[in-house]
């Protein structure tokens, strides 16, 4: 990993790009436009961290990805030694580019990639939500009716940043700005063919496969259909398609080389949202319809309604798939939606334009719709309480001072909750995911992780949340270490015990 040289090859890169001419004002307007969208969505969203900007979200694939991000900034490099295969899990062959880019920017700013993995989500989100006002513009929606698409994202809140915000899904999140930004780059391909478009589309393409390679499906294969009825000849067809796929086959065969392990992730399973009125909500969908309906004629929708059908046609298959296998939950299928919930907002969108157009003041309605979703839907997303924090600051200072002092296993954890204990012992303190003790993880619970404590039967040390301590265990421990509510305790009669 070379952050400096990553950055100035990305910056090369980018301001090449910048100097391509634009061709109107309308261009320039809505790259500002764009901009603030990100600007604004950006700082709203870093809220959600409070000044840590530790990820505020919960559940084991939180852990799991930190765990990976660790590992890139202890040594240097990814997972190359296969007998870490059973203490790293599936992180062993995860694909890889947004622990990388989080410890790379950790880097460019002087932090961790604890901490820069959240700020990176954000930004992330919010570059997906511009690609989507640039899209929305595409198919010639006006100003407001293109910020309505934006804003439509917070009606189903819980699959737009609640992604990352809630469940932890930071690759998930990383990948679904590089597929939004890819369906933008066929939407200009589609428009007027080009091998330029064609590069765009090509590297973020394999950006998709790199972070999360589940969203690869629905933006490739419409590109390859929309590319047959593309008005040029066959030999250019060829070199087109070579520059989009060429790149991704290469980068998947270089890889995959020795990592073949990667290919889980299709059939992983685990706890996800199940698509219901309640998290989705019938608004969305019922705009969507009405879009879809509304654009089925018009051409410039064209790139947008087939990727909207191969998107659902992965998740019909991807269930069929789960349930054939006697999946409980069919997992990769109900991940789907937070993908669709990108072109349901483009449709929903349309539907409104629609509906504004029948009034003699077209943009003033779109103006109208657009302050009563910021009303009715951005204000109580915004307000809705967050759930409790696996992460804690404190406690991740403590982590690393006891990982310091060589004492990773001999290590107890008097924290409020199972998940914040699983964090502690993989992400933090680089324990194996096969070892006997996560067995006793798994189990955790804090009244019963603090008795041995209160007994004098515990580890020589503990990682402790000093608000949850007794009376009982600080009358024999001595504090070693402390950050905040934090600290590192040890027991006075840690010579005469063992750990495991």
């Amino acid at each position: 990993v070379q952050p400096w040289a990553a950055l100035a090859l990305g910056l090369g890169i980018t301001g090449a790009g910048a100097l391509v001419p634009r061709r109107s004002d309308r261009a320039m307007a809505d790259t500002a436009t764009w901009a603030g969208i990100v600007v604004l969505l950006v700082a709203v969203l870093l809220r959600a961290a409070g000044p840590s900007l530790v990820p505020p979200g919960r559940g084991p694939d939180l852990t799991h990805h930190l765990l990976l991000v660790d590992y890139i900034e202890q040594t240097g490099h990814l997972v190359h030694d296969r007998s870490l295969d059973g203490s790293m899990g599936e992180m062993a062959h995860y694909t890889p580019a947004s622990h990388v880019l989080a410890v790379m920017a950790g880097r460019w700013v002087g932090r961790d990639g604890l901490h820069a993995f959240f700020p990176l989500s954000v930004l992330c989100c919010a570059l997906t939500a511009g690609f989507l006002f640039l899209i929305a513009r595409r198919h010639q929606l006006s100003v407001p009716h293109a910020l309505i698409a934006v804003l439509l994202l917070f009606l189903p809140v819980q699959y737009f940043f609640g992604a990352f915000t809630h469940d932890g899904f930071l690759s998930q999140t990383v990948s679904t700005l590089f597929a939004v930004a890819m369906w933008w780059a066929i939407v200009v391909w589609e428009a007027q063919p080009s091998r330029l478009a064609a590069s765009l589309v090509s590297i973020f393409l394999v950006a998709v496969f790199l972070s999360w390679p589940i969203w690869l499906g629905p933006p490739l294969l419409a590109f390859l259909l929309l590319s047959l009825r593309a008005p040029m000849d066959a030999r250019e067809r060829w070199t087109q398609w070579a520059i989009v796929v060429a790149p991704l086959v290469v980068t998947f065969v270089y890889h995959s080389m020795g990592r073949w392990g990667w290919l889980v992730i299709v059939r992983t399973s685990g706890a996800v949202l199940q698509p219901s009125l309640e998290s989705l909500g019938w608004v969305l969908p019922a705009l969507a319809a009405v879009g879809v309906v509304v654009a089925a004629v018009d051409r410039r929708a064209r790139a947008s309604l087939m990727l909207l059908c191969v998107a659902l046609l992965q998740a019909a298959s991807l269930f069929t798939i789960a349930k054939l296998q006697g999946a409980h939950t069919p997992y990769m299928a109900f991940k789907m939606v937070y993908f669709v919930i990108y072109p349901l907002a483009i449709f929903g969108a349309c539907a409104l334009a629609k509906l504004s157009a029948l009034s003699r003041s077209y943009e003033n309605v779109g103006w109208l719709m657009a302050a009563l979703l910021i009303v009715l839907a951005v204000r109580p997303a915004m307000a809705a309480p967050r759930v409790l924090p696996v992460v804690d600051d404190d406690l991740f200072a403590m982590g690393r001072w006891i990982r310091s002092q060589g004492s990773a296993a001999c290590t107890d954890y008097l924290v409020a909750d199972a998940e914040t204990a699983y964090w502690l012992h993989l992400a933090v303190l680089g324990n194996s995911r096969s070892g006997e003790r996560m067995a006793q993880i798994d189990r955790y619970e804090p009244r019963a992780a603090m008795a041995p404590w209160i007994t004098s039967e515990g580890r020589p040390y503990a990682i402790a949340d000093l608000r949850l301590l007794p009376a009982e265990v600080r009358a024999h421990v001595e504090l070693l270490a402390s950050s905040g509510h934090a600290a590192v305790i040890r027991d006075r009669d840690a010579r005469i015990k063992g750990c495991d």
